[in-house]
């Protein structure tokens, strides 16, 4: 193979999923050069990948013309294999407009499915598994893989990894510095945005377990940050935690993703920071509510990662509204301190190089605060 497209535009944490089939075509095609099409919001995650030789940036909705003038880009780079991971009808579209000779996506998508020519055929509960399966329908590897959908269901799934280079870290360093953060301070990030109120635990359980986790290490400091539209809730909770707690908002995704590579862990709900923190390298810990950790949090015990799952009667579902949240309200602070501490007891591993590695990776839903 000497050129692969993979197409994945949305959102921030699913394209954090796909970094494993990122590494296993790397591993599979060696010499072949990898374009990936991907939408603004999430392209940061990207650049300045080496694993990427041509990163192509779209709108979240482009006009008639944008759209041609992405399938004659496509045609241009003239794919031997496209890959799509997102079969939604623009996606299905473009792998078939891109002149594809093997176009792989998901049965059962109706006339979706039918404009591919090999399909996907997952066989594990893991979001990581489901691309995975894309490259086994080319017959790119066998069961027991390394990157196999059909591994042992013990076996952890492989690491997402993204590009986190020094000079970023210096950046976020520096940017903390402006915010008056101490150098040499345990730092631990809270995210309380989400998108859905289904996926929010609230800024009083994080106020909470901010504030045991500040009595208890007199080194530590508490970072807050939030997306677009949970600014003021960030601002709120770090001011209500004192004088060893600062709001990150505003900051660009890749100084985000920096700052979460330098956090002794970092706490989120089901959202797409949640992903990006542990592609970086972060023992992270998961607040899931409505989704099970085998399928949207299967990280690595070993790589210091931990979800907090409450397991009640009604879940797992698929329900962003809800009004009876009883997943949300058996997660208690106290339970969440008790991992976290257990956590902070542990230490952090180093990234090497400019390359923040972590345990596997799982599905997320957006961008920061989504």
């Amino acid at each position: 193979m000497r050129r692969v497209l993979l197409l994945r535009p949305r959102f921030i944490g699913d394209v954090c999923l796909t970094l494993p089939l990122l590494d296993a075509v790397r591993s599979a095609c060696p010499q072949a050069r990898v374009a990936y099409v991907v939408e603004r919001e999430a392209a940061p995650l990207l650049e300045g990948d080496a694993r990427v030789d041509e990163l192509i940036v779209v709108r979240r909705s482009p006009s008639p013309f944008e759209t041609l003038q992405l399938i004659q880009r496509l045609r241009r780079f003239a794919p031997e294999v496209v890959i799509d991971l997102f079969c939604n009808p623009r996606t299905a579209t473009w792998a078939w407009a891109s002149g594809g000779r093997v176009r792989v996506g998901y049965p059962f998508k109706g006339w979706r499915s039918s404009l591919y020519t090999h399909h996907a055929r997952p066989r594990t509960l893991s979001a990581i598994g489901f691309h995975l399966a894309s490259l086994e329908a080319l017959g790119w590897g066998e069961s027991g893989a390394p990157w196999s959908s059909g591994r042992a269901v013990s076996a952890p799934a492989p690491a997402p990894r993204l590009m986190v280079s020094e000079a970023r870290r210096d950046e976020a360093r520096a940017a903390l510095r402006e915010l008056g953060v101490p150098e040499g301070t345990m730092k631990v990030g809270f995210h309380p945005g989400a998108r859905w109120p289904t996926r929010r635990w609230g800024p009083t359980n994080y106020a909470e377990l901010a504030g045991a986790f500040l009595a208890a290490h007199e080194r530590g400091f508490a970072l807050v940050t939030a997306g677009p539209g949970d600014e003021r809730e960030a601002i709120e909770l770090a001011h209500a935690l004192g004088n060893r707690a600062r709001a990150i908002t505003e900051w660009p995704l890749a100084r985000l993703v920096a700052l979460q590579s330098l956090c002794r862990v970092f706490v989120c709900g089901d959202s797409g920071p949640l992903h990006t923190s542990v592609a970086a390298g972060t023992p992270t810990l998961g607040i899931l509510s409505r989704n099970r950790p085998a399928m949207f949090f299967p990280y690595a015990e070993s790589a210091g990662h931990r979800a907090f799952y409450a397991r009640v009667e009604c879940s797992p579902c698929d329900r962003d509204l809800c009004n009876d949240l009883r997943c949300l309200r058996r997660l208690t602070p106290t339970g969440a301190w008790e991992i976290l501490s257990s956590m902070l007891d542990g230490e952090k591993q180093a990234p090497t190089g400019a390359v923040a590695t972590s345990g596997a990776g799982a599905a997320g839903d957006s961008g920061p605060g989504r």
